[in-house]
């Protein structure tokens, strides 16, 4: 019963729950077990099973019925505080749709004691909307009932299907790089992070003329791409056959709060960088150079730590930055506090700012970031290089916290005011 008190628990008491079982199974004539008293008890404070179609739209903990189409093995990793983990996906699906299972630890490594046809119910917290939910499970126990729904073979899951044409805004596009097909011949390629109203999602284009002239931010009707699901989630491919035309509509892809941001889940999310660090040049295991860099982001309903690694770790950030993080995953760091990862099927966007022209004068200091203008009041990065020391004055452009200056020059240090600064320094010590 411990299992249906979980979706109540913030209803009634532990005693009052199990108090009104027992009255279902009395009332009964002892005809229902405790487990289908639970459930009616469950029922009847309205927190019912829901299906599986249903659940993308739960912003907290829900309970269903699902058949097993596929499990996948357990597979173990180590987490920053150099603990192991366990983590294991298992695909479930009813008559209405289906839904990735993430399973973490102890309960990853029960899922060799469940096998395709199974009938679960499972209690977990849904990520959000999405064509296929993913769910974190709470708890899961075999269920005496049957589910209508077809069972996944492993050819259906690994083959690629047709998806029909997709209406998405552009959420990110890559440079095109280089890849090495099986026969030892050299193609292209181009990544994508595209979006909509049912999720996010990372798109592949083997032929880097189908997105050529394609621009972040742009909403358009995607024809001839073929799905797949990963691990990440459901992906799409493009071939020489797609293609891009103009959508008629502002298309809306939704962000999650910092506040329901859970460990083991891929979020959405919009705030502005309030700290954020150099970047950090490091080797990958393949010899590969590449870079990573720490921020920390805030909305109205708290902070995160971001760790953002790649090419995206190298643009230009600043304090005060609005920022849009796209698919990015949430994590345990080190420390074990959680952070999300900008990584591989990630998007970061920098929401632009107007450029605002100033009047100032101020002193040239050094900086982890660089050579700066302190003003008293404010400091900002410099575009051009000045001997730090010098105080100057000049007009300028200001723009995400770096200011470009023009008509500057020389500002000749005040001997009165630099001695009455001396005195009130002698007199305070």
């Amino acid at each position: 019963m411990n299992f249906h008190y979980l979706l109540v628990d913030d209803l009634l008491s532990k005693e009052e729950f199990d108090r009104r079982v027992e009255e279902k199974v009395a009332e009964a004539g002892d005809l229902l077990d405790e487990q289908t008293a639970a459930m009616l008890v469950v029922k009847d404070l309205g927190r019912s099973h829901v299906r599986v179609r249903d659940i993308g739209g739960a912003s907290s903990l829900v309970c269903f019925f699902a058949k097993v189409l596929e499990v996948g093995e357990p597979k173990e990793f180590e987490r920053q505080d150099g603990t192991t983990g366990i983590v294991a996906n298992v695909t479930v699906g009813d008559e209405t749709g289906r839904a990735r299972l993430t399973l973490w630890d102890e309960k990853a490594g029960g899922v060799r004691e469940i096998e395709p046809g199974d009938v679960l119910e499972i209690l977990g917290r849904p990520k959000g909307g999405g064509k296929i939910p993913d769910v974190t499970a709470a708890a899961v126990q075999k269920a005496a009932c049957e589910i209508a729904c077809p069972e996944m073979t492993e050819a259906s899951a690994a083959s690629p299907g047709p998806a029909g044409d997709l209406e998405v805004r552009l959420i990110s596009v890559g440079n095109p790089r280089t890849f090495k097909r099986r026969d030892g011949s050299e193609g292209e390629m181009v990544e994508a992070v595209i979006g909509n109203e049912d999720g996010v999602f990372r798109l592949v284009a083997w032929a880097p003329a189908v997105l050529e002239g394609a621009m972040p931010g742009a909403n358009v009707v995607i024809r001839g791409a073929t799905a797949r699901e990963s691990e990440q989630g459901i992906e799409y491919s493009l071939g020489e056959a797609a293609s891009l035309l103009p959508s008629c509509r502002e298309i809306a892809v939704p962000t999650d709060s910092i506040e329901s941001v859970q460990e083991g889940n891929s979020y959405s999310l919009a705030g502005t960088v309030v700290r954020v660090q150099p970047a950090r040049s490091f080797v990958t295991r393949n010899g590969r150079q590449s870079s990573v860099r720490n921020l920390v982001l805030a909305d109205a309903t708290g902070e995160v730590p971001v760790v953002v690694w790649g090419e995206r770790a190298e643009e230009h950030l600043a304090p005060g930055d609005r920022v849009e993080v796209y698919n990015a995953a949430a994590k345990r760091g080190r420390q074990g506090a959680l952070e999300v990862h900008v990584s591989w099927g990630s998007a970061m966007v920098v929401v632009a700012e107007e450029e605002k022209e100033v009047d100032l004068e101020g002193t040239v200091i050094p900086t982890a970031r660089g050579a700066a203008l302190d003003t008293g009041d404010a400091r900002y990065l410099l575009s051009q290089p000045l001997p730090v020391g010098i105080r100057v004055r000049g007009r300028g452009i200001v723009h995400r916290g770096v200011i470009h200056l023009e008509d500057v020059e020389a500002v000749q240090p005040d001997p009165d005011g630099l001695r009455r600064r001396l005195d009130r320094f002698a007199g305070g010590a």
